[in-house]
């Protein structure tokens, strides 16, 4: 008999399917597993057939590619002395690399060990199966229509909140950068917000990708007429909301327009570059064994199965990328910038300018979400890629500081402990609920992602099988309401948990962009779902500022001893644990809540450097490596 087969996806003809002995079908993805439980066909999930230290490897295999521009061939796409396809986000590169990488050896595990005569396999597997194939003699049929596949930002989710109820729609990129400019533009000149060039010669301070309302202190701290703020947002609109622009007109923070830096002889050497790259990106796809040296995995190319993603990214951005080169360095020719802050160095607005700076301009990197680093996660901290950063770090307490320099050999006067800028308002706000309104608890689920490689089938059934459990749970409660808090960031997974909240009431709040800090102060208990439990959810840290007491519930299978576990500041659980009981305790007895509330104090007052007074701590060092006097 003939061995079989049968890999299927979400986009799989599952109408043809059946099952023989000697045919094996394996699902490729969570909805996959969904669609063959319900059809009752016995089948094996992809991920059993890779272990975790194998999913560790791929992590450490895809960290060493992000540097895979710096191959000498590659000179040629030097632009001014910036490598323009090493603009790439480094995280939209590593999620790339983590998705082909993990399907491509399990695939290769799964061939080496059933040696099947027949495969069949959806559209977007075809070129791994036909790389990975022993013999021409294999019989590949395909049982899905072509899918097109988009790296993260090559589609944008545009969010708004319509009669209470969160919306989103996707545009592509160019149309979003276009939508974007023309918002940008109108809003700034009808509120006066235009950098004006005749103050090029002030020292000035450049901050990239921040968003004015969660960092309203800090700009406060920093206005000043003896210096000028720019602020450049290219993945998002500076001028999104009322408060937004409020926040920038009460700061005296400008935005700058290509437009005003750009002449005549700049716009035609611009588009020159653009179609010199252009032609050298055509060149580049078809010299194969470059990239088959470059993109390897014990010894094994997998370059075909990343080839397209990678021509389709670079053909779209190469004209923004060589633009964005040209703004960074007009920039620092006219206006004398002499210091930056961000908040990642990875993204590709942060690449362009701080490789683009003058060697006298400094740069601080603000640490911008909560972090207990410890042994463990020693590993995937790397994509913080704090270790590479050349120039200040600032974090938000000693615990951060103490683990870069004594993991990373980061020295010691590079990293500032200044505390959290964005939580100091959060330090003075607290509960702020009636007596007769419902007790409402305050759902808040981290999304899963395949930064990692534990984007697993396993995962997403335990946050499914939780959601519904919770929901569930309060239901039995006349007296409690509870609201959902959808994540902010571009994940898939965002869209799959507000499925399964609206399948199971469409009754149930589900928020996406309202301030965390607001549904927080509005709720009497908080609960985080952590997919991975040594990364705690910003929210958490959140919480225990405003004096709400917090749950926080683990799917994977360790539980980690954080400090504000051992000091009883948070309840953390497992996602098999006696929930029932433990929402009970915490729900009935305003005693437990108090006591978390008391011990979360405690903690974030320890662990917080300046804590409630960062903002004016971070603005004394950037105004003293401004060389500007102290405050007046």
């Amino acid at each position: 008999m003939e061995m079989k087969i049968i890999f299927l996806s979400e986009s799989s003809d599952y109408s043809t399917i059946k099952k023989d002995n000697d045919v094996e079908i394996i699902a490729l993805d969570y909805n996959s597993h969904k669609n063959l439980q319900q059809l009752g066909i016995k089948h094996s999930n992809v991920e059993t057939f890779l272990n975790d230290d194998e999913r560790l490897w791929i992590f450490n295999t895809a960290k060493k590619l992000h540097d895979w521009y710096k191959d000498p061939s590659l000179n040629i796409f030097e632009l001014k002395d910036v490598n323009l396809l090493g603009l790439l986000d480094g995280i939209e590169l590593h999620t790339l690399l983590m998705d082909k990488l993990i399907i491509f050896w399990t695939i290769k595990k799964i061939l080496d060990a059933k040696n099947p005569d027949i495969i069949e396999c959806p559209n977007e597997i075809r070129e791994i199966v036909n790389s990975l194939k022993k013999n021409n003699s294999i019989d590949i049929k395909i049982n899905s229509e072509e899918k097109h596949e988009e790296l993260i930002w090559d589609t944008i989710d545009v969010k708004h909140n319509v009669l209470g109820k969160p919306i989103s729609m996707k545009v592509s990129r160019t149309k979003y950068n276009k939508l974007k400019n023309i918002l940008d533009k109108t809003v700034s000149s009808t509120f006066g917000l235009w950098f004006d060039l005749k103050n090029r010669n002030k020292k000035t301070l450049l901050i990239l990708e921040l968003f004015p309302p969660v960092y309203k202190e800090l700009l406060q701290n920093l206005k000043s007429d003896d210096y000028n703020v720019i602020i450049i947002n290219q993945r998002r609109p500076v001028t999104y909301n009322r408060e937004s622009i409020k926040v920038l007109k009460d700061s005296n923070c400008k935005l700058i327009s290509k437009d005003d830096l750009f002449g005549e002889e700049d716009v035609q050497e611009i588009l020159e570059s653009k179609e010199k790259y252009s032609q050298k990106l055509l060149d580049l796809w078809n010299n194969n064994e470059i990239f088959d040296k470059i993109f390897r995995i014990n010894d094994i190319s997998f370059w075909p199965i990343i080839k397209n993603n990678l021509k389709q990214v670079f053909t779209k951005r190469m004209n923004d990328y060589v633009e964005s080169v040209f703004f960074a360095k007009k920039l620092f020719s006219k206006i004398n910038i002499s210091c930056i802050l961000s908040l990642y160095d990875v993204g590709e607005t942060e690449k362009v300018f701080l490789k683009c700076k003058n060697d006298n301009v400094d740069s601080f990197l603000l640490e911008h979400g909560f972090s207990l680093l410890f042994e463990d996660s020693k590993t995937f901290a790397t994509l913080m890629s704090y270790d590479n950063f050349r120039d200040k770090i600032v974090v938000w307490s000693n615990h951060q500081k103490e683990f870069l320099v004594s993991n990373f050999k980061i020295q010691s006067d590079k990293i500032l402990a200044l505390g959290s800028p964005r939580h100091d308002a959060l330090t003075r706000m607290g509960s702020n609920r009636s007596e007769n309104k419902k007790f409402r608890v305050l759902i808040a689920p981290t999304p899963i992602t395949q930064l990692r490689g534990y984007d697993t089938t396993k995962i997403h059934e335990k946050f499914e099988k939780l959601i519904i459990r919770l929901c569930e749970i309060f239901k039995n409660y006349n007296d409690v309401e509870i609201i959902f808090k959808i994540h902010p960031s571009q994940s898939g997974h965002n869209n799959e948990i507000k499925k399964i909240v609206q399948k199971y009431s469409k009754k149930i709040p589900i928020y996406m962009l309202n301030p965390i800090a607001e549904l927080i102060q509005s709720s009497q208990l908080v609960i985080t779902i952590t997919p991975e439990g040594w990364a705690p959810s910003t929210i958490i840290l959140e919480s225990m500022v405003m004096g709400i007491p917090i749950m926080n519930i683990v799917l994977d299978e360790k539980l980690y001893e954080f400090e504000y576990i051992q000091q009883n500041a948070v309840i953390a659980i497992s996602d098999d644990s006696d929930l029932d009981n433990k929402i009970k305790q915490i729900v009935s007895d305003e005693r437990v809540r108090n006591e978390l509330r008391e011990n979360g104090k405690k903690f974030v007052k320890n662990f917080l450097k300046n804590y409630g007074n960062s903002s004016r701590k971070l603005a004394e060092v950037l105004r003293n490596n401004l060389k500007v006097d102290d405050f007046k």
